[in-house]
């Protein structure tokens, strides 16, 4: 195939728009919710409060186990535009909507028909894990599935285009995958093995020029590589999530990880396989007895699902894992609406179960909005009212009539992050932050949930040089906006300078 001349896929993102409602739905949907939410939050819940902490603080690796790319599109947003519930929103939902946006170009450069893209975008609602729980709370697992379908978007355009540009970008999207979460790793060997296994496409990365895919994708993951393998702690602090050897059983604990990965894949995909199976029998009818041979994107497609599936399989097997989340599956399973909507636009004469595959999935998304709304304003968590209705003005103006402090110290990243949206100035500091001590300037404020000294809080003092708390320790009791009959106490107390 011959090299076509260089012309970016979105350069006329707002014609194709216009001429695609699908794409237009995107665009207005996720904008709207940037603006809606921001209305109506009144603070950050934990995933959201961890990147406040990190607004403006761009280095090449981050604390609890996460990958960087998030994180510094949150920071270069917040110096942009300020750090604010909007920035976090803005970067939140311009992510999710550009993975919408990637998977129906992307299928559209590989040779997909309109119908299925279009399909295979909106039928990405029908993942409650990406339509309900990455617009809920989410905020890594967003940045490693978007940087999956960026990868998706890249891999199709250097097919069509075998450019060095095209090459540049495909090294840059599986760096963005892989630096969006780690995770992420396993779709892209699916990426690249399926890619290997279909003639045509390793005819392409097999050119010279797809040299350069290596060389970018190496000199763009390179710095946080080195950065991680110094920083060994915090790629490790929250591994225990994975239960390695659960059970010190060597065989019980991996066929109990084996068997997490499938029921959880099937509880992912779950919904779209359910209107899936309905699209598929009300047509039953239409359906064709001898359908054509299978085209090189739908192997592609295909393949890139199933060699990540085995890779995370065989990564549970070596590594004994005996816990796999539904939510870590994003960047290895979202593609399962393109494919399933790639099977009802081949054995189907008609292109009405894709529509009525689209129209579900659009009708899923919308649905979301009051639902997260309602989530957002009213929700609990077990007895509690959700974390981000506290009253976190009135905690910023009983401490500061206190003292005044430069630095906020708590255990973890909720309190510092949320005073920061109160006082942009402030420079947050938690437990999970890379050499976290040395960030501490003094005043500081120390606070912290609850009543007796926490621990980690008297870790990071004693390692900023201070042997003891003061005598005076506050407390202050604090309202959830939304259910103001209940409350939460806040411990705190002020360092002064030295």
């Amino acid at each position: 195939m011959s090299a076509i001349p260089f012309q970016f896929p979105l350069a006329s993102l707002t014609k194709v728009a216009s001429r695609n409602p699908a794409l237009l739905l995107i665009l207005l949907y996720f904008a709207f919710q940037v603006f809606f939410l921001t209305m109506i939050s009144n603070g950050a819940g934990v995933d959201d409060a961890e990147q406040l902490a990190y607004v403006g603080a761009l280095q090449w690796g981050y604390g609890g186990s996460q990958a960087p790319l998030y994180t510094w599109i949150n920071s270069i947003a917040g110096n942009l535009l300020g750090i604010s519930m909007f920035t976090i929103y803005l970067v939140k939902f311009g992510m999710l909507a550009s993975s919408f946006i990637s998977v129906y170009f992307g299928a559209r450069l590989l040779g997909l028909s309109k119908s299925v893209a279009a399909a295979g975008m909106l039928g990405i609602f029908l993942l409650p894990q990406i339509a309900w729980e990455s617009q809920r709370t989410l905020t890594h697992s967003v940045g490693g599935t978007t940087g999956c379908a960026w990868a998706f978007l890249a891999f199709a355009w250097h097919m069509k285009s075998r450019s060095w540009h095209s090459a540049v970008l495909l090294g840059l999207g599986l760096a963005s995958g892989l630096l969006g979460k780690f995770n992420a790793s396993f779709f892209l060997i699916g990426l690249i093995l399926a890619g290997f296994s279909i003639p045509e496409y390793r005819t392409a990365l097999l050119m010279r020029k797809s040299i350069l895919v290596l060389l970018v994708f190496i000199a763009a993951i390179a710095p946080t590589g080195l950065w991680t393998l110094s920083h060994t702690e915090n790629l490790l602090a929250r591994s225990h999530k994975f239960e390695i050897g659960e059970g010190g059983n060597f065989v019980i604990s991996r066929l109990h990880g084996e068997w997490k990965l499938f029921l959880n894949g099937v509880l992912f995909s779950g919904i779209a396989l359910v209107f899936f199976a309905i699209a598929w029998w009300r047509s039953r009818a239409e359906q064709i007895s001898s359908p054509r041979p299978w085209n090189d994107a739908e192997k592609f497609v295909g393949r890139t699902l199933l060699f990540a599936l085995a890779a995370v399989f065989v990564g549970v097997l070596i590594s004994g894992a005996a816990e796999v989340k539904d939510r870590w599956l994003q960047p290895v399973l979202f593609l399962s609406p393109l494919y399933l909507a790639m099977l009802l636009g081949r054995y189907i004469r008609t292109d009405l179960p894709l529509k009525r595959f689209a129209i579900v999935g659009a009708i899923c998304g919308l649905v979301v909005i009051p639902g997260l709304a309602v989530n957002i304003l009213y929700a609990r968590d077990g007895k509690a009212p959700s974390i981000g209705q506290l009253d976190y003005a009135k905690l910023f103006a009983v401490t500061r009539a206190a003292g005044t402090y430069q630095t906020v110290v708590s255990n973890g990243p909720q309190l510092p992050g949320n005073l920061r949206l109160l006082d942009n100035s402030i420079v947050p500091v938690h437990l999970e932050m890379p050499n976290a001590v040395s960030r501490i300037r003094f005043p500081a404020l120390f606070v912290w949930f609850g009543e007796g000294m926490n621990p980690a809080v008297l870790s990071l003092l004693n390692g900023a040089g201070i042997a003891a708390p003061p005598a005076d320790v506050k407390q202050v009791d604090i309202t959830y906006k939304y259910y103001p009959d209940q409350s939460a106490r806040v411990s705190y107390f002020i360092v002064p300078a030295k």
